[in-house]
């Protein structure tokens, strides 16, 4: 027999029987489902130990959360609000607009532009430059002494074994090409005597 595919029924009868269903004008009489109604919620007993409050959300509960734009904005500009009238207060708002005219001058002379230059985080502040090289130092993977992340292979695997050669760059390639190329025309021009068959 032909196959059956899960069913009780052979491929070309259980095709037959789907597409006659689908034309059938008369509904059929299906079992009725038995409907159970919703248990209650389980409550303690009086006298039991109630529940314990709901956690705080994980935005307002942790520091470490991210802030996002809008409310980095909003903390900064109460903060600046808050202190408007202290004349030692310094703003955590970085000045993207450059206000030295000295400096503007200079840069458009050295750049030969009409237009002043583009804003540099070291026009703000010169501690700035270092301070992303060091972060962009201390994110870097990959370093042979230390292990940051478990993704990293353990220290002791990133050694290399003493007979591995070290500082050998091997042959050149173009000249392994040229080699290469010079073997197969002289492997080619053996002229044997079977040569002319095509395997």
């Amino acid at each position: 027999g032909s196959p059956t595919y899960g069913t009780d029924k052979p491929a070309a009868a259980q095709l037959a029987g789907d597409l006659t269903s689908a034309f059938s004008v008369v509904p059929k009489n299906k079992d009725r489902i038995d409907y159970k109604p919703r248990p209650e919620l389980v409550k303690p007993a009086p006298g039991q130990k109630e529940l314990p409050p709901p956690q705080d959300s994980i935005a307002t509960a942790s520091a470490d959360w991210p802030e996002s734009p809008e409310q980095r904005r909003a903390r900064l500009r109460a903060d600046a609000t808050l202190h408007q009238d202290d004349p030692d207060y310094q703003a955590q708002i970085v000045d993207d607009v450059q206000t030295d005219p000295t400096a503007i001058k200079a840069a458009m002379a050295q750049s030969g532009s009409s237009h002043p230059p583009a804003w540099t985080p070291a026009d703000s502040d010169k501690g700035r430059a270092a301070e992303v090289k060091r972060r962009l130092a201390q994110g870097k993977q990959g370093d042979p002494n230390t292990r940051k992340y478990l993704s990293e292979p353990p220290v002791q695997y990133r050694a290399a074994a003493g007979t591995a050669p070290a500082g050998d760059l091997g042959e050149d390639e173009y000249k392994k090409e040229r080699r290469l190329k010079k073997e197969a025309a002289a492997k080619n021009k053996s002229g044997g005597m079977f040569d002319w068959l095509p395997w």
